[in-house]
Order: structure tokens, then sequence, then C-alpha cells
């Protein structure tokens, strides 16, 4: 009787860790028919999830796409300000003018008519050409003092010592293309000890006794001028009362315009 007892329990000792039924050995229990190997107790599932949480809690979490375009945003901008400052150092090439060895003596000549006529106080009308505007420009260019143009490496001429007062720019080189009723300026001046080149685009209008000139493409350096900025440039240069006075031609003078690759100044 004790032989077959404990030959019994043998043959029952696998116990169902679900309901807790005794049986022999196999894959599945006889009861609930759970499958031995594939069987979680709830207290190894709460195991199990909580080393996952600890092994995610232990990764370094992944910085987001905000987080980096703030990072790279220090980056972009010093490569935009580079860039900027290095177009506008990359002088636009000079504009090409017309030239002529008599258009000194012309000038002359034509600025002396203009001048009698003015204390005459008669109707005359000066035309200038390209060749004869940009002599007379050279002529009558500001130039700096002494030691200003020795710091801008501007060229002084012999004898010629103006003073402070007399001094309003570092003008290198100033010129004047004429197309039609349109102009093309163009200055190179001396800003830190860099040379640094400006071009305008634009046609003179008069208004209200006044000369306006109207803007409409510019470049300073190589970079090109929004048309915002030119506006305000405009709007700072002929509207405000301290430039305005500025742009205002003698009473004798009727008009200046430019027409057929010409300027035209009119006396009443």
């Amino acid at each position: 009787m004790r032989l077959q007892s404990s030959s019994s329990q043998s043959r029952a000792a696998l116990i169902c860790p679900k309901c807790g039924f005794e049986q022999e050995d196999g894959p599945e229990c006889l009861r609930c028919g759970i499958i031995f190997s594939k069987f979680k107790s709830p207290a190894s599932a709460v195991e199990e999830a909580s080393a996952t949480v600890v092994d995610t809690e232990s990764q370094p979490a992944t910085p987001g796409l905000l987080s980096r375009v703030f990072r790279m945003l220090p980056w972009i901008s010093l490569t935009l300000s580079v860039g900027v400052l290095l177009l506008i150092l990359h002088q636009t090439p000079p504009l090409s003018i017309q030239t002529d060895p008599q258009a000194v003596d012309r000038m002359a000549e034509k600025m002396a008519q203009l001048q009698m006529a003015m204390q005459a106080s008669q109707p005359h009308a000066v035309i200038l050409n390209e060749a004869e505007l940009n002599q007379w420009m050279r002529d009558n260019l500001v130039i700096a003092s002494t030691q200003q143009a020795q710091q801008a490496v501007i060229p002084v001429p012999v004898g010629s010592e103006p003073s402070v007062q007399e001094v309003q720019s570092a003008l290198k080189d100033v010129r004047m293309n004429l197309n039609g009723n349109q102009l093309r300026a163009y200055a190179l001046f001396a800003l830190y000890g860099k040379e640094i080149s400006l071009q305008l685009d634009g046609m003179i209008e008069p208004q209200g006794g006044y000369i306006r000139l109207k803007l409409t493409a510019g470049k300073l350096g190589s970079l090109p001028i929004p048309s915002s900025t030119l506006n305000y440039v405009v709007h700072q240069m002929f509207d405000s009362p301290q430039s305005r006075k500025k742009f205002q031609p003698p009473p004798q003078i009727e008009s200046v315009r430019i027409e057929n690759n010409t300027l035209v100044i009119a006396t009443r």
C-alpha cells in the first residue's frame, strides 16, 4: 500500500500554476488547458515590465527636431552674415562711360554760357552728353582733406586743401551712364579702410521745384538692394527738411532732365 501511494504521488507531481490541478507530466493543463511553457504569472509579468521601464529610462532621450533647429540657428546666422559681408566687399565693375579729349573745353564753354544766361535772366538750354557730364562731375567732386585722403588712399591734387566743412565724403570715383531718359550712377568710396562700390539705377523727375531721383534698382558691392530699402533711402534723402534744400536748384533754373542720352539744364 505504501509503495502504491508513493508511486501515485510521483505520477501526480506536476501542479498547474494557474488552477492548481495536479496531474502527470504533460505540455498543458488537463483542467484549464494552459500551455505550461507559455504561461507567465502576474508577478513575473510585473517584473518584466519594471525591467523594461528601467531600461528605457536609462537610455538617453533623442533630441527633438525643434531642439536641433535651435542649435543650428547661430551657425546659420553666422553663415548668412559672412555671405552678405562678402557680397558687399565684392565690388561691382566700374561703369563703361563715353570719353572725349575735347570734353573739358566744351564743358567749360557750356557752363560759362549757362552762367551768363542765369545772370541775364535769359532762357537758355545747356545739353551735356555723357562724356561732358562725367567730366563736370569729376571737376566738382568733393575731395577729402589731406589727412583723410591719405587714410583712405585718395589722391589729392597739389595745392588743394579743403576745410573740414567742405569734406562731405571719401569718394574715389563717380560715374554716370545715360541711356534714353534713364541714368545709372556708380560710386566708389572708402569705408573703414575698405573700398566699397554703390550702383543706383533710376531717373530724374522734377517735383515741386525740387530735383528728385526715382530709384528702380541698386547694388551695394555685389549685394542687390531691396526695393523697400531704396524707397527708404529716397525718402530720407529727398523728403527730410535738412536734405531737401540741397536738391533745390537756383531760381533761374527751370528744369533739369535726362533725354536722348543727354542731360538738359534749362534756364527761365
